[in-house]
C-alpha cells in the first residue's frame, strides 16, 4: 500500500511539473501549449477517475481564468502575448491542472497521515 502512495504522489509532482514544463517551453506558442496541456489534463484526469477531481479541475479553471481576466482588465499586470480576453488561452489549462494538483496531493497527504 506503501508503495502505490509514492507512486501516486509521484504522479502528482509529475504532472505539477510537465505543466509547468510546457509553459515555460511553449508559452510563446498559444495552440501548440494548450494541445499540450491539454493532454496533460486528460492524462492526470483519466488516472485520478474522479468526478470531485474534474470539478475542481472546471472550478479552478474557470475562477482562475476569470480572476486573470480582471486582473488584466483593472491594470494590475498583462501579457505579451495572448489570444483571448488579453490572455493566452493556455492560461485556463494551467489553473485547472492547478486546481486538480493541490486537491489531489493534499489528498494523498492526509490519507497518508491517516493510515
Amino acid at each position: 500500500m506503501k508503495k502505490q502512495k509514492l507512486k501516486n504522489i509521484l504522479f502528482d509532482i509529475g504532472f505539477a511539473l510537465a505543466t509547468f514544463i510546457v509553459v515555460l517551453l511553449f508559452y510563446e506558442n498559444i495552440a501548440l501549449a494548450t494541445i499540450l496541456l491539454l493532454i496533460i489534463a486528460i492524462i492526470g484526469l483519466l488516472k485520478w477517475k474522479s468526478k470531485r477531481t474534474l470539478m475542481i479541475f472546471l472550478f479552478a479553471g474557470v475562477f482562475g481564468t476569470i480572476a486573470e481576466i480582471i486582473a488584466v482588465k483593472v491594470g494590475i499586470w498583462d501579457y505579451q502575448i495572448s489570444n483571448f480576453y488579453n490572455i493566452p488561452l493556455w492560461l485556463f489549462i494551467v489553473w485547472a491542472n492547478a486546481g486538480a494538483f493541490i486537491y489531489q496531493i493534499a489528498k494523498e497527504i492526509r490519507e497518508k497521515r491517516l493510515k
